[in-house]
């Protein structure tokens, strides 16, 4: 069963009292969050209904509802997260199992009963046990162990599994799309309040500071979801450290980078750690910190002189699989991207702290992931298909999800920057002030384009012959020829803009992943 957030539970309820479609503004005003954070978690709660063989229909115009093959199915789910909410705190199901993950992840290897849980959440035995078996299909895919034994309950694996599971329980926490302002801090909102309600005000100001600290030292800054990642991340050692829960990380200590100008800033910001919680921490978390950092992308600044990148972010091997991936890539949608300049430096800045994320099992959260599958599903698609052609070459660890959403990103804009220069020609025979406006708004919505001529349909092919046109624009209907045509009205609006954009990108990606889609069957 899918763990869920508490925001989404309440959503879930909430629709489950809905007969009508609830326009997603609705909901989005309903809890106080964007349309775009109930699309995600719409996403996840379909998946959590899958279960109970329901789903949230959504309707073009009139918005979402829960359906499913018996309505008795969906009867029975509101009875069970009905009985969820059963304690005297008021804490459902969820979120229950949410805090008693964490309790466990914190304290381990410490161990606890089933006795002293129950007498915590004041629920009976019984539902500590149906808790404690929703919590280890969790966490047996995050490399961990549930241990029931007759002295108590624990879980067991590597410092490194805990850690991680305790970041993605804070991270699904987080709310990024709150709005607000935090003075004196990178964080947002939604990160700055989970990260202080878990770990309090004074520690997170402090490993702000030492994230500032560290920055200054490498002489550049890193990306929002690395720099929240290491913030979590060094939040979670001290907690656990200053608990005397560390567990054993083999095989770290051996492999030191002293020479490394990176290990030594860890090792500078271990010092500082270790004055802060008064407290000594194993040799490992030099490395630890370290592995952190070099798995980090950059935050890279641009200029009107161009993107400022420092030497030391490219190595040889992320240049070869930066080639490889756009070669791949441009096979698949049959448009040659290997001279974009800017797709290279980007994805070879992003391509070189994956591979050592990939290395160190490290992984960080895309929170854009569930928009760019929805609103760039082509390019997600097929960037996923050229990832996996090309890695399985240097690496047997699978790229995930979040991260070729991160690097669709990167093929998207390459593409827009491909229509941002087209030589036009104009077919128009509804007069000359009219062509003169149609030519006017076609160059105010693409001001790169150059409009070689403005012909009317007779004289059409010919001029075509001699101007070689990237694309034909018109009002009117022509015979069919080589060149792409895109009809569209004299005042050339927003529909004819989207026209234009589906021509020249949207129908290239989909007809290359519809071909894909049929090779992979």
């Amino acid at each position: 069963m899918k763990m869920i957030t508490s925001r989404q539970h309440r959503l879930l309820r909430f629709l489950l009292q809905q007969q009508e479609y609830a326009t997603l503004l609705s909901l989005a005003e309903q809890f106080a969050v964007s349309e775009k954070t109930i699309q995600r978690d719409l996403n996840i709660i379909n998946d959590y209904l899958a279960e109970w063989n329901a789903r949230a229909d959504k309707k073009a115009g009139a918005g979402v509802l829960l359906v499913a093959e018996n309505t008795a199915d969906l009867l029975q789910l509101e009875q069970q997260l009905n009985g969820e909410n059963d304690d005297a705190g008021g804490i459902m199901g969820h979120a229950r199992r949410v805090k008693i993950a964490s309790q466990l992840l914190s304290e381990t290897p410490k161990e606890t009963s089933i006795n002293k849980l129950s007498e915590r959440y004041f629920i009976s035995n019984a539902s500590i046990v149906n808790d404690l078996r929703i919590i280890e299909d969790w966490i047996t895919p995050l490399g961990l162990q549930l241990i029931r034994s007759q002295s108590g309950t624990r879980i067991k694996g590597n410092e490194n599994s805990v850690r991680q599971a305790m970041a993605a329980l804070i991270n699904g926490l987080m709310n990024h799309q709150e709005p607000g302002t935090v003075n004196h801090s990178r964080l947002d909102p939604g990160s700055y309040k989970a990260l202080v309600q878990y770990f309090g005000e004074e520690d997170v100001a402090f490993v702000q500071a030492l994230l500032q600290e560290m920055e200054q030292a490498l002489a550049y800054p890193l990306g929002e979801p690395y720099y929240i990642n290491i913030f979590t991340h060094i939040l979670i050692m001290m907690h656990r450290r200053t608990r005397g829960n560390l567990l054993d990380n083999p095989g770290h200590i051996a492999r030191q980078h002293v020479e490394d100008p990176v290990f030594i800033i860890a090792g500078k910001m271990v010092e500082k750690i270790e004055q802060r919680i008064n407290l000594p921490l194993p040799e490992d978390e030099v490395w630890f910190i370290y592995q952190y950092i070099i798995s980090s992308g950059v935050l890279v600044v641009e200029n009107q002189s161009g993107s400022l990148l420092h030497a030391e972010l490219f190595s040889d091997e992320a240049r070869d699989i930066t080639l490889h991936l756009v070669t791949q890539f441009s096979r698949l949608i049959k448009v040659e991207l290997s001279l974009d300049q800017q797709l290279y430096e980007g994805l070879v800045v992003h391509i070189r702290p994956l591979i050592n994320r990939l290395n160190y099992q490290i992984i960080i959260r895309n929170p854009l992931l569930d928009d760019i599958k929805n609103e760039l599903a082509d390019i997600y698609y097929l960037t996923r298909i050229a990832v996996e052609q090309v890695f399985i070459r240097y690496t047997p660890r699978a790229v995930s999800d979040d991260e070729v959403g991160y690097l669709a990103v990167h093929f998207q804009a390459a593409i827009e920057r491909q229509i941002a220069r087209k030589r036009v020609l104009l077919v128009c025979s509804t007069g000359v002030g009219t062509s003169h406006l149609l030519k006017s708004r076609i160059l105010r919505a693409f001001p790169d384009w150059e409009i070689v001529g403005v012909v009317s349909s007779a004289t059409m092919q010919s001029v075509s012959q001699q101007m070689a046109p990237d694309l034909v624009i018109s009002t009117v209907h022509l015979p069919e020829g080589e060149t792409p045509v895109v009809y569209v009205t004299a005042f050339f609006n927003d529909a004819d803009i989207r026209r234009v954009t589906d021509k020249l990108i949207t129908e290239k990606l989909h007809q290359a992943s519809e071909a894909c889609a049929v090779m992979q069957i």
